[in-house]
């Protein structure tokens, strides 16, 4: 068997290994020997070992034209072109650079970065610091770019992501949820309604939308990390820096509701502050955040780290 062939069928077993029978990503077994057989080709790719880390489409490290580089696998559609334009859009700053994409058939070739941040183990404020730099170049994709258009189709209109988290939590929660983390989830429904209520006329920005320490990668440069796989859509800056407080949540989990709610209204107020954001909407978004990420990885299958998404919000949710 010729090597490229090898390496294939070892990047398809790899694949086929991580991603499962998981309904949200089965979809990217279909035709990947013929896709990397044929991207391989056209970019000049020696492919080597699947990434582990993560949860999402398969990344692959290889050799472009003899140069690292890595190639991204994901399910072609709507949500990869607004990914993929958005990366274009931001040219290498704050994010990592597009060398080669074939959206329609859900390829992306990319610098190769580092190490993510969450694997550095830094303390929370530390991250904090990195994911604001970060989040600062983010925000310089004018929302004029062609990013926009991609992401919002012909209709132009701008996401009311307030009222999509509020969606999810309504969609997500189960009758036995009450019990337990029934407090948590009423306040993430109502927060997120007023977020929507009260959208008018607060500036908004191209979000990264899911710019946590998983998709902060170390860079070479300033800033010290960059972002990969955007969301891409326009919303106030607070809901980024909100997004990068929801994680944290075993360093909650070690304290009493007091200390919780108090060591986390801190981190709330460095992080607004490093981004010139307003923090009482940054805690909110937070909160919805922490909330709706949990349903999210519960539905997942990752019932162990959801837990500890619902069970911090527990404590910061407001006990009166």
């Amino acid at each position: 068997m010729r090597s490229r062939d090898a390496a294939i069928e070892r990047v398809v077993a790899a694949t086929r290994d991580r991603v499962g029978d998981h309904p949200a990503l089965s979809g990217v077994l279909d035709g990947l020997t013929g896709l990397l057989h044929d991207v391989a080709t056209q970019w000049s790719l020696v492919l080597g070992d699947v990434y582990t880390e993560g949860i999402g489409a398969p990344v692959i490290a290889v050799e472009a034209a003899g140069e690292p580089a890595v190639l991204k696998i994901d399910r072609p559609g709507a949500a990869l072109a607004a990914q993929v334009a958005t990366l274009t859009a931001a040219a290498g700053r704050g994010y990592a650079e597009v060398l080669a994409a074939d959206v329609e058939r859900g390829a992306v070739l990319m610098e190769r970065l580092g190490p993510s941040l969450a694997s550095r183990r830094l303390p929370p404020g530390a991250q904090l610091d990195h994911l604001a730099a970060a989040l600062r170049l983010a925000w310089e994709v004018p929302l004029s770019s062609p990013a926009q258009s991609v992401a919002t189709g012909a209709g132009g209109a701008l996401l009311d992501k307030a009222d999509q988290l509020s969606g999810i939590v309504r969609r997500f929660r189960r009758p036995d949820d009450a019990e337990r983390w029934g407090p948590a989830l009423d306040r993430a429904d109502e927060l997120a309604r007023h977020l929507s209520a009260s959208r008018g006329g607060i500036p908004v920005v191209w979000c990264h939308g899911d710019p946590h320490q998983g998709n902060a990668l170390q860079s070479n440069g300033i800033p010290r990390f960059k972002f990969v796989d955007p969301d891409g859509f326009g919303c106030e800056a607070e809901y980024d820096v909100g997004v990068t407080l929801r994680d944290f949540s075993r360093e909650l989990l070690t304290r009493d509701a007091s200390s919780a709610r108090d060591w986390h209204d801190g981190l709330c107020e460095q992080a607004a502050t490093a981004t010139g954001t307003d923090v009482q909407r940054v805690r909110q978004w937070a909160f919805v955040e922490r909330v709706t990420t949990g349903l999210y990885l519960r539905w997942f299958r990752d019932d162990e780290t959801a837990e500890t998404f619902l069970d911090s919000a527990m404590l910061l949710a407001p006990t009166a």
